[in-house]
Parts: C-alpha cells; structure tokens; sequence
C-alpha cells in the first residue's frame, strides 16, 4: 500500500473557517502581524453575518484547480450562535480557544458579549479582546475594556512579549470611531510611548499599521523634519496628509511643496497651508502660478494674488510681468497687462489689443482708456492695414454700426482665421441673414464652418433637401459634411431617412456608415404606426414626414389606421387630402381622388383606391391613375411601381399591376425599365427584370452573366442565368461570359457556367471544378469528364492522395465506392478541420461508419467545430448506442460550446433521462447559441414520458421542467401542456 504524504496547512480556507475547524487563534492567522488579527476578526464576522441576518446563501467556491459547494468546505450551521432560550450555543463548556476566538469576532453582538465574560484568563484570545475595545456596540465595548484592564494590570507592564503584541494591534486600532481607548490605556501604563518601535512601525508594509504608527509618531514628536519632509511622498494619502498638517514642517519647506508637491493633494494642501500662514507674497503667488503644472493651484495663487493686493497699482518687478505675458493662461496674461502702467511701461499695451484672448483685449482697452486713448481707433487701424483675428474680434465688441462694412470685408479674406473671427463679429452685432451665412458653410477652414453652423441652425429646417445634399457634393472639405451631418440631424426621421437613401454609396466613411446605420433602424409599417401617421396629419406635418413616402407598406399602414380610427370620428380627418384619400366614408374617399389628380404625391395612395372595395371609388382612382400614365407615363412608372407591385395580390389589385407592366412592354420606356432593373424593392425589381428578359435581344451574353453573377436574389439570380444560357446557346459562346459565370460566388451560377464550358470548347477545364465548394459545381464538372470518356473517381483519388481539400474529399463520397472508405478514414487525421470535416461527411454519404461509432465518438473532442457538427450528423442516427456518461460529461460548463451543443444534440437523439440536467443546465450558458439550440431540444422533449418513467423524484423533476418553462414567452407558455 502507497502512502500518501501528510496533507500541509491550505491556504485557500480564510481564517475564519481555520478556526471552525478547530484551529488555535494562532494558528488560523496568515501572518503574526496586527494586521492579521484585525483580519481575523473580519473574516469571523463575515462568515456568521448570514445566520445572524437570518438567511444563508449557498454557492460554491475554488478550492484549487476545483470548484466546491460552500458548506463542503465549512458547514456554518454548525458554528455557535445565540439561542433566545439558552444563549450561546457552545459547543463545550468551557469552551475552547479557536470557539471563543470565533465568537469575539461573530456578526451578533450577543455572542460577541458573552464570548468575552469566558475571555478572562485566556491569554491566546487578549488581541481579539483588544479589538473589541473598539466595539460599535457600547456593551461589548465596555466588557472588553474591563477584561481588558484587568489582564494588563495582572501581567504588569514590564513584560516585553506584551508590548511587542499589543501595541502594533493598539496602534492599528486607535484610528477607529472607539480606538484610542486602548492606545491610552498602553501609554498609561507603560509610562512613555515606546518611541523605537513607533518609528519602527512608520516604516510598515501595511498601510492601516503605518498609517497608525505615523500618526502617534507626530503626535509624541518622535519624528525628525527630513522623515516628515519624505512623508509627503508616502504612497498613502493619509500619511502625506498628516506630514503636511503636524506643523514641523518650516514654512519655506511647505511653500516649495506647492511646486514641488509628488501629488495633487500634497500640492494644494501645502498651498492651503501657505496661504493661512501667509507666507506668500502676491509676487510670490505669481510665480507660483505661472510655474505650477496643477491647474488648481494656478488658479487659487491667482485669486489669492488678487485679494492680496490691486496688482493695477502694484508695480511687479520686469521679470516677473515678461514671464506672465508668455504664459498661455489669459488671465497671467491680463494679470500682466495691468501691471504694466505702475511699472512704467504702459506704452506696450497697445500690443496686446489683439490679443487671441478676450481677457487680454479688455484689459488692454482699460490700460489705454486710462492713458486717454481710444483703442476703437488702433483696432480699426489694425484691421485695415494688417488684419489678425484678435483685432478683427476687438473690432467686434468695441465698435458700432459703422464697423460692420469693414467686417463684412473682412469676412471675405483669403484667410480661414480672419473671415472666422469676422463671421463672429457680425453675430455680435446681429448683422447677419441666413442667406448671407449660408455660402460660409461650405468653407475649407474648419472654424469659420463652426461659426457659421451655429448661426445657421435655426433656419436649417426651412432649407429645401437638394440644398442640405449639395454640401455632400464631391469635393466638399470634411467640415462642410461634418456641419450637414449635424443640419440633417435637426430633420424628421423620415427626412433623414430620404436624404440617407442617395448617401449609401457615399466615398465618405463617416457619412456613408451614418446612412447605412440610419437605413438599418427597421421602422413598423402597422396599425399603429398608421393612426400616429393620421393624427400627425391631421395637425398640420408635412406628408413627407408623417409617412415614409418611399415605403410601399407605410402607405398601407396609413390607410389600415385611419379606418381603425372611425369610432373617433374626428373631423379634422377629413379635411386633409392624404387622410381623406384613406377615410372610413366611401363618398369622401371618391371626392378626395377626384381632387388628388394632377397631385403626384397622392398618386400613392390613389394607386391604394385602384384596389378600393367600394366600386365607385375604385372606378374613380382608375381614371385618375390612367390619366397620369398617359399625361406623365415615365414619372409615373418610376414613383409608382413599387406600390403597383405591392398591392398585385389583393382581390382588386392586379388591375394596376397589368396596367402597370403593359406601359413598361413599350419601346419608349425602356429606360425606366432598366432603372427599376435595380430598385431597392425586390417585387419591383423581379416584375421589371421579368418584363425586360421578354426582349432577350436587349442584353448581351456577356451582361447577363455579369449581371446573373453580382445578384443578391436568388429569384432573379436564377432568371439571369437562365437567360445569360439562352443567349450562350442562341448567340454563340463567348468566352468572357462563361468566365463571368465561372467567377460568382453563387454556386448555381458557377454550375451553369462549368456546362457551358462544353459548348464553349473548353471541356478539358472541367477538372478544375471537381473540388469546388458546391455539390452541384461538382456533378456538372463530373458530367463534363464523362461525356469526353474520362473517369471522375481516378481524378478524385489522385486529388486526395496530392493534396486533399474539402471539395475533393466530398466528390470522391459522391461518385466512390465502398472502397474508397479506406481512403476517407485515413484523412480523420488531417491537419486541416475542413478537410477533416469533409472526411466524415464523406464515410456519411458512402453509408459507412468507417472506424465505427466508437471511434467516431471521440473525434467529439475535436478542436475544428466543423468536425464536431459532421461527427454529430454521423452519429445522431446511432445515439441510442452510446453511452451517455460521456455525453454528459461533454455537456458540463467547462467544455468548449460547440462541443456541448454536439452533446446536447445527441443526448436529445438519444431521449436518455440521465441528459435532461444536462440540456436544463445549458439554458444558463452565456452563449447564446448554446442556449438557443438548449431551448429547442427541450421543446421536443417528451416530458410526460420522463414523469412516468420515475427516473427524477417529483420535485427535482419540476425543478427541471420550471428551468425549462420560464424561458418561453408569454405566448409559448400558454401553448405549452404542464406535466401534471
């Protein structure tokens, strides 16, 4: 027999649960530091705040590389608490030293307060006692004290193992609400603080403890000025706090922390301090905040500066007034600028009129009107002769009326910073309209657009759209399309979605993305989308931003509202043409199409009346309807064949539609034909393309296939290459077209290009496309080699053994022998997954298992999820011959999702009631495809045969079916049958 080594001290139990488990105090430490023990006391309250609370929480926790249930690892129901009728429920008596211990620390002040009546005379708990000095509850409190007094007055204070225990754990204490209390008892009785172990213990790694020791050490003077001074840069805040406030310090030591100051806090707390002293001379100030990189302080040294004294009457020394009109801070500047007369220099403050800052320029103008002068004067002097932007802005808030000639000149100057500043001047002094803003929207300096966009918003909404979609013109700078962009924000929805259809193809990527995300908002097109649209119109919105005119289905929901609405019968619904057109009261619907004539955008919902129910009305909206068409055929046909196409399949609808399509037969409008070759509305696109391939002579073979190729229906990709084979087989093969065919990425569109390949003369390239991606690709490039005598297995053989893709793999399952699994066996060890993948799809369709289900049961744990999908189609047929332990075990968390969902699926084949943990443990997956396909094997599972079997008791098996049932929606769970 092996022995096993003895089992070491764990470090994953906390201390709290070493003592339930029947550890010494000492023992259940981490350390043998103060710290430790105020760990200790934490950790005991934390463990028994649940039962005290009166509820317990359960969950599992990591213990190692494994995850245990909690009470596995310490069963808390067991630790002592406080019965009403007994009270603490020891568990001997006395009890022993980790039960105390675990008690001085409990979450119930009960417990706590008779735990230390027995701490008397236990020297092994006296720290924990210590603790309690500073107990919240003043009962507790005042019990540990007194034990507390009474242990430290029978031991005396000359022991030393006492003092090196007790005063870390006083010290750490004493910062608490009630701490100090036993710092002072200590003190009393020692006699003096015990200054070596103090300034020991300002040097301790943990912060609580040389938060503590510093704190006495400044209080008892036990510190020397150069450890205060390297206090301030103490990683802990409170420490350089308390450096700055214990008044050892010199005063020039704290003023240098100002600017020197490691830390924001240090620096505006010296600061602080400076200022209650005085130690700062407004000159001093100055300095300060023309040097200090902390914005705060630069700011309280300014104010600071100002109260002191009237820097205007002032005179600063040169040096000091040079250095703060280089600073980049306004007000030094301005603070600068005012010094200037006392110190004899006020001839210079004429230089700072065009300063780019408006503190600057006041404070220059003040100077100047002090000495008597009119700066309006040099402004207008300087715009005139050398214009820069802060005279141009000078300009604007010291001048008058007569100034704004010059500033309208000045807002056409080649330069984007004078023509900014002087688009601000005139709004200053209102002197703008929006046609004259306008233009300025366009600008290549990206200021002047701000200005102007500012200005112009108010009067964005009364601007027409080809106006807002002519900023995004080719050519306009980024902040003309960044300022639209913000102009068409301002617009209705439907607005913005209009504008954003013809912005999709923009070569912008910020302006195409907006379009592309503002199309993809999905808008509802019912019932009540429809009633919110008639009310808006019936106070006065415009229809363009009531309805979504371009949107077939909105003008359905238009007319499905209103009539929804005849129980409100609210008057102003009438009195709207588009609300009228849509009206409960037949007479009224045929009035209003009498007057919608010659309105094209009506025509829409006239095209709706074509399908009307009433006779007279529907009459009506065909007259008016046919008139257009022959008035206006080619607008016509363009706006509305979408909606044409949209109401074909209503009992009266196809009237329209035959109207519709018999107008686009014609020769003359084979333009428009064409257009709506490629409309967005897929009905309209399939009648239009059906109609235009009427006429197969109008298409090349060539713009078929391209055409055929680059189709994103399925419907019209088939038409295409229908037609594009025609022409081939009318025309004559033509090598481009069948290569276009060739390159799609459709694999019915390349299929049809490999058999035109024979026609074309190019049979001998049938062997390229034997490993094509599509099975149909496949079967046409085998076709091609049998019909010139060749042997597609022998060339599928060759291409496994050289080099062996997907492609291959299949085709040689396709056209194979039984043989020929051999082969496909041999590829299960691929490097590549997809070849991998293909093998066992391969063996599938030869209908042989190949290395059996057992083997192929472990190619579960493959890393390709390709394979594993193949491996599962496999063996779904023969689930009920697999064991299910290792399903489940495939099926738990830690596994790969996709190779749980494998697990799932078989398991659901398998209908083995040992899965069903396993499938309702998957609905709390956090991925969602894993709890998508969870959902639906659950939905097919057979419930009430489980309830009969008995395999679950009742309770545990309504468990599993309540984790099931709250997933569904509402709708589902009034569908679904109970088990009982």
């Amino acid at each position: 027999m092996k022995m096993l080594p003895p089992l070491s001290r764990t470090a994953f139990h906390s201390p709290a649960e070493r003592l339930l488990h029947g550890k010494s105090p000492a023992r259940a430490l981490d350390g043998d530091g103060a710290r430790d023990w105020a760990e200790l006391d934490t950790s005991a309250y934390r463990a028994t705040i649940d039962r005290y609370e009166g509820w317990r929480t359960s969950g599992t926790v990591r213990v190692g590389p494994h995850r245990f249930d909690d009470r596995e690892i310490a069963d808390w129901s067991t630790a002592p608490h406080w019965h009403d009728g007994h009270g603490v429920t020891w568990a001997a008596t006395p009890p022993a030293a980790p039960e105390l211990a675990l008690c001085l620390g409990h979450a119930d002040p009960r417990v706590r307060e008779a735990a230390l009546e027995r701490a008397a005379g236990r020297p092994e708990v006296l720290s924990l006692v210590l603790i309690r000095c500073a107990d919240t509850e003043e009962p507790v409190r005042e019990r540990a004290r007194a034990v507390l007094t009474a242990e430290l007055g029978a031991a005396g204070a000359a022991d030393a193992d006492l003092v090196h225990t007790l005063v870390p754990l006083a010290l750490l204490v004493s910062p608490r609400r009630y701490g100090a209390w036993a710092w002072e008892l200590l003190l009393e009785l020692l006699g003096s603080p015990p200054a070596a172990l103090i300034v020991e213990l300002t040097h301790d790694p943990d912060p609580g403890t040389r938060f503590a020791a510093v704190r006495a050490a400044l209080a008892h003077g036990l510190l020397p000025a150069d450890r205060i001074a390297d206090l301030t840069a103490d990683p802990d805040a409170r420490n350089r706090l308390a450096a700055l406030h214990s008044g050892e310090l010199p005063a020039e030591r704290t003023a240098r922390l100002v600017l020197t100051g490691q830390t924001p806090e240090v620096r505006r707390e010296a600061l602080a301090l400076a200022l209650e002293a005085g130690s700062l001379t407004p000159e001093q100030l100055l300095e300060t905040a023309a040097a200090s990189r902390d914005r705060v302080v630069r700011r309280r040294c300014e104010e600071a500066a100002r109260a002191a004294s009237d820097t205007r009457a002032t005179s600063l020394p040169g040096r000091l007034i040079d250095s703060l009109l280089a600073q980049g801070r306004a007000s030094l500047r301005a603070t600068a600028v005012r010094a200037l007369r006392p110190a004899g220099r006020g001839g210079e403050a004429a230089a700072h009129l065009a300063d780019p800052a408006a503190p600057v320029r006041e404070a220059a103008r003040d100077e100047l009107r002090a000495t008597g002068q009119d700066p309006l004067a040099h402004y207008r002097t300087l715009c005139a002769d050398s214009p820069v932007p802060g005279a141009v802005f000078g300009l604007a808030e010291t001048g008058d009326a007569s100034d704004l000639p010059l500033l309208r000149l000045l807002a056409r100057s080649p330069e984007g910073r004078i023509r900014a500043a002087a688009v601000h001047g005139l709004r200053r002094h209102d002197a703008t309209t929006p046609e004259e803003l306008l233009p300025y929207l366009a600008d290549p300096h990206p200021p002047t657009v701000r200005a102007a966009r500012s200005l112009v918003v108010p009067y964005a909404q009364t601007r027409p759209e080809s106006w807002l979609l002519e900023l995004f013109a080719p050519g306009r700078p980024e902040s003309v399309r960044v300022a639209a962009l913000a102009l068409l924000e301002l617009r209705p929805l439907l607005v913005r979605r209009r504008i954003a259809r013809s912005l999709t193809s923009h070569r912008d990527p910020a302006v195409r993305g907006w379009a592309r995300k503002l199309l993809q908002q999905h808008l509802r097109s019912d019932e009540e989308t429809g009633r919110h649209a008639a009310l808006d119109l019936a106070t006065g919105t415009p229809l363009d931003e009531a309805v979504d005119t371009e949107d077939p289905a909105a003008w359905s929901a238009l007319d499905i509202g209103m009539r929804t609405m005849a129980s409100y019968g609210p008057e102003a619904l009438a009195s709207r043409s588009a609300t009228a057109l849509c009206h409960w009261d037949g007479r009224i619907r045929e009035r209003a199409v009498a007057e919608a004539a010659g309105t094209p955008e009506l025509l829409p919902l006239v095209v709706l009346r074509c399908a009307d129910w009433t006779p007279q009305v529907r009459a009506a909206a065909r007259r008016v309807l046919t008139g257009a068409l022959r008035d206006d055929g080619e607008a016509t046909l363009r706006a509305l064949t979408p909606m044409v196409m949209h109401l074909a399949k209503r009992r009266q609808g196809r009237w329209a539609a035959e109207a519709f399509e018999a107008a686009l037969r014609e020769p003359r409008y084979a333009a428009v034909r064409a257009q709506l070759c490629a409309h967005r509305d897929l009905r309209t696109r399939r009648a239009a393309v059906r109609i235009t391939l009427e006429a197969a002579d109008s298409y090349a073979p060539l713009d078929l296939a391209r055409r055929a190729a680059g189709e994103a229906d399925a419907v019209l990709r088939d038409v295409w290459t229908r037609a594009a084979l025609a022409a081939l087989a009318a025309r004559g093969s033509e090598d481009s077209a069948v290569d276009a065919l060739l390159a799609s990425r459709a694999g019915f569109v390349r299929a049809a290009g490999v058999t035109a390949l024979r026609a074309a003369g190019r049979a001998g390239e049938a062997s390229r496309h034997l490993a094509d991606p599509s099975g149909t690709v496949r079967a046409c490039a085998r076709w091609l080699l049998r019909q010139d005598g060749a042997d597609a297995r022998a060339a599928y053989l060759r291409l496994c053994a050289d080099s062996p893709a997907p492609g291959a793999v299949l085709g040689l399952a396709e056209c194979g022998e039984r043989a020929d699994s051999a082969v496909l066996t041999g590829l299960l060890g691929d490097r590549d997954g997809r070849v991998r993948a293909a093998a066992v799809a391969g063996l599938r369709l030869l209908d042989e298992p190949g290395p059996g289900p057992e083997a192929l049961t472990a190619l579960l744990d493959d890393p390709s999820p390709a394979v594993v999908r193949e491996v599962t189609r496999s063996l779904r047929p023969v689930a009920d011959r697999l064991p299910t332990e290792p399903l489940v075990a495939r099926a738990l968390r830690d596994r790969p999702a996709h190779l749980r969902r494998a697990a799932l699926r078989l398991l659901a084949a398998q209908g083995a009631d040992e899965g069903l943990s396993a499938l309702t443990a998957a609905l709390g997956a956090p991925d969602r495809a894993l709890r998508r396909v969870a959902l639906d094997l659950l939905r097919k599972w057979d419930w009430q045969a489980t309830a009969r079997r008995e395999t679950f008791e009742p309770k545990e098996l309504w468990t599993l079916y309540q984790q099931y049932y709250f997933k569904l929606d509402w709708n589902e769970m009034r569908r679904t049958r109970l088990i009982w």
